[in-house]
């Protein structure tokens, strides 16, 4: 039997039997994998720190064709992002981050590049004083990875211009009222076309400049800076698409809802 050693962060883990963790781990270059780490919720088998949700493994595995679980054979602790640990909103935000990645389907082929999104993306979240733009760079990110990214050109109803030129290269939205993110379309909606119903999130115009730039460039140092209200609504718009995308609620955007958004 092949023996497989490579680097993985844990997305889940379930207890199981009275000492072992069931952990669910996205490795970097063969998909997610799932297995039992004997010791897990043990102090003194030294296993329950690998055990924990986020923290970056080197695991060395042995993987049978038809089986649903590969065999944890060893496993070293490399990264647990201590500072991420000691701050609620961080830790809400990680969840988040995991949930989302449970939801994909990732090849082998392209793990490394969903493992480099993540591994980066806890490792600012771990440093900063506040995870929501990382949130919306990250949820770009992965938008693009899983090549579901919005049409941001032109409306997805009429095929209407959405931008126009301000001053030399830059646009600005055409006009001065809200647009539409439809998840059911892929894209936006001029307010011309904006329709009732549950799919399609409401965009101000300088909501969806700061998404279209920061969309185009997938680069935190954009321009337009993004206000508290622009975040916000693209919190709730991308929520929305991710909804429809994976036909489900993301359980662990409610109470990150909750707590990003209270002043």
């Amino acid at each position: 039997m092949k023996i497989i050693e490579t680097v993985g962060i844990v997305l889940k883990t379930m207890d199981f039997k009275e000492k072992d963790s069931i952990l669910t781990f996205l490795t970097r270059d063969a998909g997610k994998k799932a297995g039992v780490l004997h010791g897990g919720k043990s102090v003194r088998s030294g296993n329950a720190a690998k055990a924990e949700l986020f923290v970056i493994n080197h695991f060395e595995y042995s993987e049978k064709p038809s089986a649903e679980m590969v065999r944890i054979r060893k496993c070293e602790l490399l990264e647990s992002f201590p500072p991420l640990r000691k701050n609620y909103a961080k830790i809400l935000h990680a969840n988040y981050f995991s949930e989302l990645m449970l939801q994909c389907e990732i090849p082998a082929v392209e793990s490394q590049e969903y493992f480099d999104l993540l591994m980066d993306t806890l490792a600012q979240l771990s440093t900063a004083k506040t995870g929501i733009e990382i949130k919306f760079n990250f949820e770009l990110q992965l938008l693009n990875l899983l090549g579901i990214q919005p049409n941001m050109e032109t409306c997805v109803q009429c095929e209407g211009e959405l931008w126009q030129k301000q001053s030399g290269r830059n646009l600005s939205p055409k006009f001065k009222v809200p647009y539409q993110l439809d998840a059911g379309l892929g894209g936006i909606r001029c307010p011309k076309c904006c329709s009732s119903n549950s799919s399609a999130v409401y965009l101000h115009p300088g909501s969806l400049a700061f998404f279209r730039e920061r969309h185009t460039s997938l680069h935190a140092s954009s321009a337009i800076r993004p206000t508290h209200n622009n975040l916000k609504e693209l919190d709730q718009a991308i929520f929305v698409y991710f909804r429809h995308y994976f036909g489900r609620n993301l359980k662990s955007h409610a109470l990150l809802k909750e707590n990003s958004w209270k002043s």
